[in-house]
């Protein structure tokens, strides 16, 4: 199991930490009773928001879920022993230990892992909802990071949206919601990052 130092991801400006305080915070009221819930498009701010959940006094488990590329592996360097959710997806039976510690008590995360082969299957997908189904036993909330297409916020149940403000557009956020709706992920709201 690995330990990590995630002080460099959530340092910010104060505008900005006062802007994610707020998101979190409606993130939060919106979820009612429910655990999990997935981000769009927040990459980085995804993991902020996380952290803010766990500094309002809740252990926090951030899944790097999306499965096109390693953002938060490749910020740590750890290469391919760094296990993740591609490894419990592809091979759930293993029951390997994918949950790395960070320097906050009430903070886990687990990496992306490593796709040796480059595909990831419908079945292999559908498989991440036990995932979640695994850890909401241990953790207050479990916040993950997923691709735009949000290819494994539909197994969360909730989702929030972040787009660009120079580059998004509107019809293309509009039907993003529908689809996540169409596949029962309920839309706590789309967030323009200026």
């Amino acid at each position: 199991m690995y330990s990590v130092n995630v002080d460099k991801l959530v340092k910010t400006s104060e505008t900005h930490t006062e802007s994610l305080l707020e998101i979190t915070d409606n993130i939060i009221e919106g979820l009612g009773n429910h655990k999990a819930f997935a981000v769009l498009g927040g990459k980085v701010d995804t993991f902020k928001i996380a952290y803010n959940i766990m500094e309002k006094g809740n252990k926090v488990l951030f899944v790097d879920g999306d499965i096109r590329t390693d953002v938060f592996l490749g910020k740590y360097k750890l290469g391919k022993s760094a296990k993740g959710v591609l490894d419990y997806i592809k091979r759930p039976e293993k029951n390997e230990e994918i949950v790395c510690v960070t320097n906050h008590k009430n903070l886990s995360l687990i990496f992306t892992g490593i796709n040796e082969d480059g595909v990831v299957t419908d079945d292999e997908i559908m498989i991440f909802k036990s995932l979640i189904d695994k850890y909401s036993k241990e953790y207050d909330y479990i916040v993950v990071d997923s691709d735009e297409d949000g290819t494994l916020a539909a197994f969360c149940g909730y989702a929030a949206i972040i787009a660009e403000k120079e580059t998004y557009d509107e019809d293309e956020l509009n039907n993003r919601v529908i689809q996540l709706e169409d596949k029962e992920c309920n839309v706590l709201g789309v967030i323009i990052r200026e």
